[in-house]
């Protein structure tokens, strides 16, 4: 995979100044994920929902730097959300999400049960308690094909290799479940029903075994860092 694209990507660990950017574009991406489908309904084409989704599902993770992004040019053009199981999400003992985060759904009928049904019924296992949960990745349309979902995927992967973890995710979209199969060697750990969505576990072996290069290494540019943004470290 040759990717031809003008400008080189920085990936780098996120942070609450970034809130915005990251926000608005998991926002344009929500009508993509299944979950999130059924989560939003009928209300998918309100964008301030969509927004107040997008901002519940990343703030908490951000804050601790469990937020990976990739920019070209100073645009953010992917991210990818993780939460590896022992990272401490109120460091400074603050809870991550309050009940005023909901106030904006506590009257649109429909989201708020189905609100209500996410946060308190059965979850999705961890097909091992040390696991790196995949939770969210987006990546711009313009950048699908290319290197930038491989390498927010290759930091993860580096991470769980030196900590002798796997990572998983739960999927509802046939084609992630493909791409986690094919190009990094996942394996199916389960398939669930969920609230008629068929959501299918993967997890990769542990630690993650080596995988031939997704793009050549001498069409890779080096990862570059500007001035304010920190390199990459996972928490956990």
């Amino acid at each position: 995979m040759i990717d031809d694209r003008n400008g080189e990507i920085e990936t780098t660990a996120l942070t609450g100044d970034d809130l915005d950017s990251v926000v608005d574009l998991l926002a344009h991406g929500l009508n993509e994920i299944p979950l999130y489908l059924w989560l939003l309904g009928e209300h998918m084409a309100d964008h301030s929902l969509r927004k107040w989704l997008a901002e519940i599902l990343v703030r908490p993770l951000l804050n601790v730097g469990c937020v990976l992004g990739s920019f070209r040019r100073g645009q953010l053009v992917g991210i990818l959300v993780f939460q590896p199981h022992d990272v401490d999400l109120a460091p400074g003992g603050e809870p991550p999400l309050t009940p005023g985060d909901f106030s904006a759904v506590a009257a649109v009928p429909g989201l708020r049960e189905r609100v209500v049904e996410l946060l308190t019924g059965s979850r999705l296992a961890p097909p091992v308690h040390d696991a790196v949960n995949l939770r969210i990745g987006i990546v711009t349309p313009a950048e699908r094909g290319g290197r930038v979902l491989v390498d927010l995927m290759s930091e993860v992967e580096r991470f769980c290799t030196a900590a002798s973890r796997p990572y998983y995710a739960w999927t509802g979209s046939e084609s992630l479940r493909r791409y986690y199969a094919q190009v990094w060697g996942a394996s199916e750990f389960a398939v669930e029903n969920w609230n008629g969505i068929t959501m299918y576990g993967l997890v990769s072996d542990r630690p993650p075994r080596p995988r031939p290069e997704a793009v050549p290494r001498g069409n890779r540019p080096s990862s570059t860092s500007e001035p304010g943004r920190r390199p990459f470290v996972l928490r956990g």
